[in-house]
């Protein structure tokens, strides 16, 4: 019987995770009330999502691929540059001039990031990681998800800023989006 923790493995996480950014990406697009709230909702994701994948998913698949190496790093450069996008995109915020510009750049290069997410990544470690290890690597990313920032933070791109970063950054975010929240009630 596998722990509750232990139910999904890291591919079944992340690929549902990327159709929740998907639908996130439209509803922040919506007018209204409601758009702030799912605008918020998106970057909390995607920060999350995108720590979880950096600090453990990539570094399993660099060691564990053939060409992992050059995959990961490709992965990270597209993250980066994403990050870069989603900072500014956060800045502008979703009643600012230029919002919707900014969001379906933001939304082009994370959606064609996620589909080389899955259509390499993903699908390599499906056919080398074993299932076990790949349900462990579920549960890593829980846990990380936790804990992580809620922010993009381009600075922070690989798996050791990752490690050193989240415990420092993930509350201090946290932080930030109950002020946020408390005075936007």
């Amino acid at each position: 019987m596998a722990l509750p923790l232990m139910r999904d493995d890291a591919v079944d996480i992340l690929t549902r995770q990327h159709a929740q950014i998907r639908r996130g990406f439209y509803k922040a697009a919506l007018p209204g009330p409601t758009r702030r709230r799912a605008f918020d909702q998106l970057m909390r994701l995607l920060a999350v999502h995108e720590a979880a994948e950096e600090a453990h998913v990539h570094p399993v698949a660099r060691r564990a691929l053939q060409a992992g190496r050059a995959l990961t790093a490709r992965r990270r450069e597209e993250e980066k540059q994403a990050k870069k996008l989603l900072a500014a995109l956060r800045r502008t915020g979703p009643q600012g001039k230029g919002y919707l510009r900014q969001l379906n750049a933001a939304r082009k290069a994370v959606l064609e990031h996620a589909a080389r997410e899955e259509r390499e990544e993903f699908a390599a470690l499906r056919r080398v990681v074993g299932a076990r290890r790949l349900r462990m690597l579920g549960a890593e990313i829980k846990l990380t998800q936790a804990y992580a920032p809620t922010r993009p933070h381009p600075l922070v791109n690989n798996e050791a800023a990752n490690k050193l970063a989240a415990p420092f950054l993930g509350p201090v975010d946290r932080l930030r989006d109950l002020a946020r929240h408390a005075t936007h009630r």
